[in-house]
């Protein structure tokens, strides 16, 4: 199961020498020459190689959605955003300068204090500035990681869009190819009611179930629609509406116990363990006590009624305040806070691991139902291929009702839309398996 083309399915028709009867009765060359669905998907491909230059491939999106998607650029902001507090925190508080006027002056010896200039910087314990701005890094970190797993999701709705994209050009191709086939049925019937063989009512059913095939492809055309809108919308840009069949393989390994350490789900939970973690250290910090130093000017006037000597001069009061935190309570309840917090994430990492662990089991079983129900499908093509080819003779011959003609027609492009649901799941699964087991 390589590519994601429609399986060639051939109609196995004999050659219009093989039938019997009249030249009226004998298929025409376009029934012939269009029984086989793998000579349209060689068609298909062809074309589609030829304007590959315009159109882009899958390999091509996913790179447009990693530097187009509006949501990831969000988060690359947000991470730059959250590395630019870091160098805030390193800094000193702010440097505090007070003053005052002494209305009624306080006289002293050397005359009157006027007015009074503080300055005051305070000084945390030696090394909370440095680790305030590692807890500021440590914080940013996880951003990175939601970035990694959101990118994983947007890829597998990328991929999965643009299977279904394959998928229903590849059931257009084989209805196009079943409007040729029943416009060939369609000549046969009136060429048999022009020899008073048939009847007008095959017409009409084949007039009906061309129709009905009509529907379904413009169905599926609308399908295509909305999936272009939503890959346009995962790219941030308009793009040619031209499919081009992705050259990847659905085959995937999966290892008989699945480890996640390395998937973006499960490595941000160690970063907020450790996040915690330094924000218990932070507190011990914080706890410890703060040191303030300062220097006070005092303006000071000149005595009148005495010469004393330095008579109105100024003063210069250095200054050092130390802070005591008298109740730890608050600090020794966020240490608290951040140890149940650690017991949170490991509870949600177990979670998360389960639900990853069922997901890929879910995706197996998924595939190999899908790689049974294709080989199951080809066996039964097989089959009805056999069936048509005598059918179509024995109805060229009035030795075959039109019903059962058209019954197992019908049964066969049904088979057929099977196999391509059946293989687009195979990609999709695969997309899945990549979702949870990174690759790129």
């Amino acid at each position: 199961m390589g590519n994601l083309q429609f399986t060639a399915l051939q109609y196995n028709a004999a050659s219009p020498d093989s039938y019997r009867g009249d030249s009226t009765t004998r298929p025409p060359a376009a029934l012939v020459r269009y029984l086989s669905v793998a000579t349209a998907s060689a068609v298909l491909l062809l074309i589609l190689s030829s304007s590959s230059v315009s159109a882009q491939s899958l390999d091509s999106l996913r790179t447009l959605l990693r530097e187009n998607n509006p949501e990831l650029r969000a988060l690359a902001y947000d991470y730059r955003a959250a590395l630019s507090i870091s160098p805030q925190l390193r800094q000193l508080p702010d440097l505090e300068i007070g003053g005052g006027v002494s209305i009624l002056p306080v006289e002293t010896r050397l005359g009157p204090q006027r007015a009074r200039v503080m300055v005051t910087q305070m000084l945390p314990w030696p090394g909370t500035l440095a680790a305030m701005s590692a807890l500021a890094d440590a914080r940013a970190q996880p951003i990175l990681e939601q970035a990694a797993a959101m990118q994983l999701d947007l890829l597998f709705q990328l991929e999965s869009n643009y299977y279904q994209l394959v998928a229903a050009e590849n059931k257009i191709v084989a209805l196009d190819t079943s409007l040729t086939l029943y416009a060939s049925l369609r000549s046969i019937a009136l060429s048999r009611i022009e020899n008073g063989r048939g009847s007008s009512v095959d017409v009409y059913r084949l007039e009906l179930r061309t129709n009905a095939t009509r529907r379904q492809i413009e169905e599926l055309r609308a399908e295509q629609a909305l999936a272009w809108s939503d890959i346009e919308q995962l790219v941030n840009q308009e793009l040619p509406r031209i499919v081009v069949l992705p050259t990847d393989s659905p085959d995937r390994v999966l290892p008989t116990e699945p480890r996640f350490d390395d998937h973006p789900l499960v490595r941000i939970f160690a970063l907020q363990e450790f996040v915690s973690r330094r924000t218990i250290s932070l507190s011990y910090m914080e706890a410890r006590p703060g040191i303030a130093v300062g220097v006070d000017y005092i303006a000071t006037g000149k005595r009148t009624d005495a010469e004393p000597p330095g008579n109105g001069r100024d003063a210069i009061l250095p200054r050092v305040m130390v802070r005591f935190p008298l109740s730890g309570g608050k600090y020794r309840a966020k240490r608290d806070e951040e140890s149940l917090r650690i017991q949170a994430i490991a509870a949600r990492r177990t979670s998360v691991t389960t639900q990853l662990t069922t997901a890929l089991e879910k995706a197996a079983i998924a595939r190999q139902d899908a790689a049974d129900r294709l080989r199951y499908l080809d066996e039964q093509r097989t089959t009805i291929s056999a069936a048509l080819t005598i059918a179509r003779a024995e109805y060229a011959n009035s030795r075959r009702p039109f019903d059962e003609l058209l019954q197992l027609q019908n049964e066969y492009v049904d088979l057929l839309i099977q196999s391509i649901e059946a293989q687009r799941t195979l990609f999709t699964q695969a997309a899945v398996i990549d979702r949870y087991l990174p690759r790129r």
